[in-house]
Protein backbone atom coordinates (compact mmCIF):
# COMPACT_ATOMS: atom_id res chain seq x y z
CA UNK A 1 0.00 0.00 0.00
CA UNK A 2 1.37 3.70 -0.62
CA UNK A 3 2.30 5.60 1.48
CA UNK A 4 0.30 8.87 1.46
CA UNK A 5 2.14 12.66 1.10
CA UNK A 6 -0.22 15.05 2.84
CA UNK A 7 0.21 18.89 3.31
CA UNK A 8 -1.70 22.29 3.55
CA UNK A 9 -0.76 25.32 4.58
CA UNK A 10 -2.65 29.17 3.77
CA UNK A 11 -1.29 32.09 2.14
CA UNK A 12 -2.58 35.37 2.34
CA UNK A 13 -3.74 36.09 -1.07
CA UNK A 14 -6.73 34.82 -2.96
CA UNK A 15 -6.45 31.84 -5.23
CA UNK A 16 -6.12 33.30 -8.38
CA UNK A 17 -3.11 35.62 -7.47
CA UNK A 18 -1.64 32.76 -5.52
CA UNK A 19 -1.90 29.96 -9.19
CA UNK A 20 -0.72 33.18 -10.91
CA UNK A 21 2.48 33.52 -8.87
CA UNK A 22 3.09 29.44 -8.55
CA UNK A 23 3.49 29.32 -12.46
CA UNK A 24 5.49 32.38 -12.86
CA UNK A 25 8.79 31.92 -14.60
CA UNK A 26 10.46 34.34 -11.97
CA UNK A 27 9.04 32.20 -9.33
CA UNK A 28 10.15 28.79 -10.83
CA UNK A 29 13.49 30.06 -11.23
CA UNK A 30 13.64 30.97 -7.67
CA UNK A 31 11.95 27.53 -6.96
CA UNK A 32 15.14 25.87 -8.77
CA UNK A 33 17.26 28.09 -6.60
CA UNK A 34 16.51 26.30 -3.65
CA UNK A 35 18.02 22.71 -5.50
CA UNK A 36 21.41 22.34 -6.42
CA UNK A 37 20.60 22.96 -10.35
CA UNK A 38 17.32 22.22 -12.49
CA UNK A 39 15.59 23.94 -15.16
CA UNK A 40 11.68 24.92 -15.96
CA UNK A 41 8.90 25.25 -18.22
CA UNK A 42 5.46 26.72 -18.65
CA UNK A 43 3.52 25.98 -21.57
CA UNK A 44 -0.48 25.97 -22.61
CA UNK A 45 -2.36 29.26 -21.83
CA UNK A 46 -4.66 31.68 -19.58
CA UNK A 47 -5.61 29.10 -16.57
CA UNK A 48 -4.97 25.25 -18.46
CA UNK A 49 -1.25 25.45 -18.03
CA UNK A 50 1.19 22.39 -17.29
CA UNK A 51 4.60 23.51 -15.23
CA UNK A 52 7.25 21.08 -15.16
CA UNK A 53 10.32 21.72 -13.52
CA UNK A 54 13.82 19.77 -13.37
CA UNK A 55 15.89 19.62 -10.42
CA UNK A 56 18.65 18.46 -8.47
CA UNK A 57 18.65 17.80 -4.87
CA UNK A 58 20.76 16.04 -2.14
CA UNK A 59 19.41 12.65 -0.75
CA UNK A 60 19.21 12.98 2.83
CA UNK A 61 17.75 9.66 2.66
CA UNK A 62 19.39 6.63 4.86
CA UNK A 63 22.07 4.18 3.24
CA UNK A 64 19.61 1.67 1.99
CA UNK A 65 16.98 4.02 0.49
CA UNK A 66 20.26 5.72 -0.85
CA UNK A 67 21.98 2.72 -2.52
CA UNK A 68 18.96 2.92 -5.11
CA UNK A 69 18.61 6.78 -5.74
CA UNK A 70 22.28 7.85 -5.03
CA UNK A 71 23.92 10.43 -3.50
CA UNK A 72 21.68 13.08 -5.18
CA UNK A 73 17.99 13.26 -6.81
CA UNK A 74 17.08 14.43 -10.04
CA UNK A 75 13.38 15.20 -9.82
CA UNK A 76 11.23 15.87 -12.46
CA UNK A 77 8.04 17.23 -11.43
CA UNK A 78 5.00 18.02 -13.85
CA UNK A 79 2.02 19.86 -12.59
CA UNK A 80 -1.15 20.09 -15.47
CA UNK A 81 -3.36 23.16 -13.58
CA UNK A 82 -6.78 23.69 -14.15
CA UNK A 83 -9.61 26.45 -13.09
CA UNK A 84 -12.59 25.56 -11.54
CA UNK A 85 -13.62 28.64 -10.70
CA UNK A 86 -12.24 32.19 -9.58
CA UNK A 87 -11.61 30.18 -6.07
CA UNK A 88 -11.05 26.81 -7.01
CA UNK A 89 -7.84 25.66 -8.93
CA UNK A 90 -6.31 22.42 -9.46
CA UNK A 91 -3.34 20.71 -10.86
CA UNK A 92 -2.68 16.51 -10.72
CA UNK A 93 1.30 16.03 -10.28
CA UNK A 94 3.71 13.76 -10.64
CA UNK A 95 7.08 13.52 -9.71
CA UNK A 96 9.70 11.58 -11.54
CA UNK A 97 13.22 10.53 -10.39
CA UNK A 98 15.18 9.15 -13.28
CA UNK A 99 17.23 4.88 -12.47
CA UNK A 100 14.63 4.53 -9.12
CA UNK A 101 12.04 2.55 -8.78
CA UNK A 102 9.56 5.36 -7.33
CA UNK A 103 6.10 6.44 -8.31
CA UNK A 104 5.05 9.52 -6.86
CA UNK A 105 1.54 11.20 -7.59
CA UNK A 106 -1.36 13.64 -6.69
CA UNK A 107 -3.56 16.45 -6.43
CA UNK A 108 -2.34 20.10 -5.15
CA UNK A 109 -5.67 22.24 -4.96
CA UNK A 110 -5.86 26.23 -4.30
CA UNK A 111 -9.19 27.14 -2.47
CA UNK A 112 -10.66 29.98 -1.19
CA UNK A 113 -11.71 34.04 -0.98
CA UNK A 114 -9.48 36.96 -0.16
CA UNK A 115 -7.11 33.95 1.68
CA UNK A 116 -6.06 30.93 -0.19
CA UNK A 117 -5.59 27.10 1.67
CA UNK A 118 -2.90 24.95 -0.43
CA UNK A 119 -3.82 21.71 -0.18
CA UNK A 120 -1.11 18.65 -1.85
CA UNK A 121 -2.09 15.54 -1.24
CA UNK A 122 -0.48 11.85 -3.11
CA UNK A 123 0.96 9.20 -2.78
CA UNK A 124 4.24 7.60 -2.50
CA UNK A 125 5.13 3.91 -3.69
CA UNK A 126 8.27 2.26 -4.19
CA UNK A 127 8.79 -1.12 -5.95
CA UNK A 128 11.16 -2.66 -4.21
CA UNK A 129 10.65 -5.95 -3.41
CA UNK A 130 10.55 -6.75 0.48
CA UNK A 131 12.40 -2.87 1.02
CA UNK A 132 9.93 -0.57 -0.99
CA UNK A 133 7.16 -0.43 2.06
CA UNK A 134 9.82 0.25 4.71
CA UNK A 135 11.33 3.20 2.27
CA UNK A 136 8.31 4.61 1.44
CA UNK A 137 7.91 6.86 4.59
CA UNK A 138 11.37 8.31 4.40
CA UNK A 139 10.96 9.42 0.62
CA UNK A 140 7.66 11.01 1.83
CA UNK A 141 9.65 13.03 4.60
CA UNK A 142 12.44 14.08 2.42
CA UNK A 143 9.35 15.10 -0.13
CA UNK A 144 7.93 17.21 3.41
CA UNK A 145 11.21 18.77 3.47
CA UNK A 146 10.96 20.16 -0.05
CA UNK A 147 7.28 21.20 0.02
CA UNK A 148 8.24 23.11 3.70
CA UNK A 149 10.88 25.10 1.47
CA UNK A 150 8.82 25.42 -1.31
CA UNK A 151 6.05 26.99 1.38
CA UNK A 152 8.55 29.09 2.77
CA UNK A 153 9.44 30.40 -0.74
CA UNK A 154 5.67 30.96 -1.08
CA UNK A 155 5.66 33.01 1.90
CA UNK A 156 8.45 35.39 1.71
CA UNK A 157 7.07 35.91 -2.10
CA UNK A 158 3.67 37.04 -1.42
CA UNK A 159 5.47 39.43 1.00
CA UNK A 160 7.45 41.58 -1.45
Amino acid sequence: MPAQLNTEFTLPRDPTKVFEMLTRLDFLAAKIGLAQSGDFSVTGSGFDLTVNVNRTVAADLPDLVRKFVGQNLVVQETQIWRKSNDNLYRADFKLTIPNAPVDISGQIELAGIEKTIVKISGKVKVNVPIFGAAAEPQVVSQISKVLADEEELCRNWISK
